[in-house]
């Protein structure tokens, strides 16, 4: 989902130490902000607006790119122009977007486990994104090409649930896969892309993050909600 600053050598290292704190900083306020946004939409007339914008896949998917897609973009745009109020309103219309998605899942499920779902839902996602930089910081393969396998899973998405809507809906669980194939493969790209330092901004990089980590959050709360559901 992010662009790179350009691709450079794979065993570039980050400028400092301190940057890489700074990023993993800032993307895991961005995220708890993001989750706590759902919360507490999640009890307003807003996720019910969320609900019905997100029950048909297209206008979904629509709202999800003006959103998530048009904030990254706009944060993009003020950073590398060093316009902060503008990065900073596209950080807000990303937020808005994720917490308009999330709080539209939360309102199916009870209010006595919309919380702790978050908070399993945040364990494993965390588990996930640790492992994830683990991989990518103690190896010297080359994840390059990580950005372009989301393309794929996304593009693999869209089509699926294309199908899944128009012919067959039991389909929306496999675009359901590629989704989360796609911000994985997109959370794997932009920690690698911290590795080799491919950002002029720690904020872009640390935004890229944030977006591929919420994306992951996002379905394996679905997931979550399910279990606890039927417990």
């Amino acid at each position: 989902m992010a662009e790179s600053g350009g691709y450079g050598s794979v065993s570039a290292q980050p400028t400092a130490t301190t940057n890489v704190n700074k990023v993993a900083g800032i993307a895991s306020a961005l995220v708890v902000v993001n989750v706590l946004l759902m919360l507490a939409l999640s009890y307003t007339p807003i996720a019910e607006l969320g609900a019905v914008l997100f029950s048909n896949f297209f206008i979904g998917i629509a709202v999800f790119l003006v959103t998530v897609g048009g904030g990254y973009w706009l944060a993009g745009k003020g950073t590398e122009s060093g316009n902060m109020p503008l990065a900073g309103a596209g950080v807000a219309l990303t937020q808005t977007g994720y917490g308009l998605l999330g709080s539209a899942i939360l309102l199916v499920a009870p209010a006595s486990i919309r919380a702790p779902a978050l908070g399993i839902t945040a364990v494993v996602t965390g588990l996930i994104t640790a492992v994830a930089a683990v991989i990518v910081f103690k190896t010297d393969h080359d994840f390059s090409r990580w950005q372009l396998y989301s393309y794929v899973c996304f593009g693999g998405g869209f089509v699926v649930g294309a199908v899944a809507y128009f012919a067959a809906p039991a389909f929306v669980v496999v675009a359901g896969v590629f989704f989360f194939l796609g911000f994985l493969a997109d959370l794997v790209y932009e920690i690698w892309a911290l590795k080799t330092d491919q950002y002029a901004s720690d904020l872009l990089n640390a935004i890229g993050i944030y977006i591929a980590v919420m994306g992951v959050f996002i379905h394996i709360l679905q997931l979550v909600l399910r279990v606890l559901s039927e417990l």
